[in-house]
């Protein structure tokens, strides 16, 4: 299997929401996030900057090494990922595929979906992580706008939902999640940059309502500047962005009543490259992946810039780092893998998989130290 692009950020994540029969096993997923929501209760958030300019929060970096993965015997690329897990499941969307597999053995169950050009095809799904047990989680078609929801199997049903259209684009770039029946929340371009918004659907209406402007800079309005990554976890009242181009997070509650930035002032955005050919490869890519977990959230870490990791990649040097906070912002470790890809968290199991875009069976599985 040929191995594939990095650049293209991603990531991707835990839980699920909808009504139907549960089983055994869907019972059991939503005991255990109640139980742990209630025996974390964190403290309220205080909001203010936090700087960390030529300081080490997290301590030396903790070097883990992967135990690489045969997924039974199917055989694909890993290009533009975005994975999930719930239970003993873990969906994986790379390129054209929405495969299924069964932890921790890694089985394959099986392509679910189809990618075309005819109705209810995919041609670039996201997926939107939800608290629903009953569900693995919902598809956002970012083409036409149109949301699905997945089942348990991994069969997927239309979900008729009208957000707001994206204005002026090809295509929606909503970092969509779900916090509870019809509710939804999410990350998208504004004429600010980028925002947050939340929609809600009562009886035969849907509001929608800014939440929280992402925007550093009223003179720098263009979304690139501003891509990121954006997470949820409603049961601790607490969402947060990661910036891809700027080394800072924005932790907030659901309302941004209360917004605390940490800030490591790293190297400056620089605004003129979004008019140059390949400008945005020569600013550093900091943040480009999240897994929102229960008590935890964690974060994908390059530090470099899209030539400097091509450079290293040749050379045979992979190697990507994990931020790991808790959700008031406080930083708890930073992790060294020996592996460049993308990745998912299972907190639960105290496992973190990454999907290695250098090597033809790409999963890598690391130990969570305690």
């Amino acid at each position: 299997m040929k191995t594939g692009c990095y650049f293209m950020l991603c990531s991707l994540i835990t839980l699920c929401s909808c009504s139907g029969k549960q089983s055994s096993g869907q019972q059991t997923d939503q005991n255990d996030t109640a139980r742990m929501a209630q025996e974390l209760k964190i403290p309220e958030l205080e909001g203010g900057d936090i700087f960390y300019k030529d300081k080490d929060p997290f301590g030396p970096d903790i070097e883990l090494k992967g135990e690489q993965v045969i997924a039974d015997t199917v055989i694909f690329q890993i290009n533009q990922a975005e994975a999930l897990i719930k239970g003993d499941q873990l969906l994986l969307k790379t390129g054209r595929s929405l495969m299924l597999f069964r932890l921790p053995e890694m089985k394959f169950l099986g392509y679910k979906g189809r990618f075309g050009d005819g109705p209810d095809e995919f041609r670039s799904p996201r997926l939107v992580e939800t608290p629903d047990t009953t569900l693995l989680c919902y598809l956002f078609e970012s083409t036409n706008q149109k949301l699905y929801k997945v089942d348990r199997q991994g069969e997927i049903s239309s979900y008729p939902y009208a957000f707001t259209k994206a204005q002026s684009r090809m295509y929606s770039d909503k970092d969509i999640k779900n916090i509870a029946d019809a509710d939804f929340i999410y990350a998208e371009t504004s004429s600010t940059g980028k925002s947050i918004f939340r929609t809600h659907n009562t009886g035969d209406s849907i509001g929608t309502k800014l939440v929280f402007d992402l925007g550093l800079n009223p003179k720098i309005k263009s979304w690139t500047a501003y891509i990121g990554d954006f997470a949820v976890n409603p049961s601790q009242n607490r969402m947060v962005y990661a910036y891809k181009y700027f080394k800072l997070l924005k932790f907030m509650d659901m309302d941004a009543r209360a917004v605390r930035t940490i800030d490591f002032e790293r190297e400056k955005y620089d605004e003129n490259t979004i008019y140059k050919v390949d400008g945005m490869d020569q600013n550093v890519t900091h943040y480009w992946g999240v897994c929102p977990q229960e008590k935890y959230v964690y974060f994908l870490y390059s530090g470099r810039t899209p030539a400097e990791v091509w450079k290293e990649n040749n050379q045979k040097k992979h190697y990507i780092y994990v931020e790991q906070y808790d959700w008031n912002g406080n930083p708890i470790h930073r992790y060294k893998l020996d592996q460049w890809g993308y990745f998912t968290v299972d907190e639960k199991n105290k496992k973190l998989y990454l999907l290695s875009t250098n090597h033809d069976d790409p999963f890598f599985v690391y130990p969570i130290p305690e």
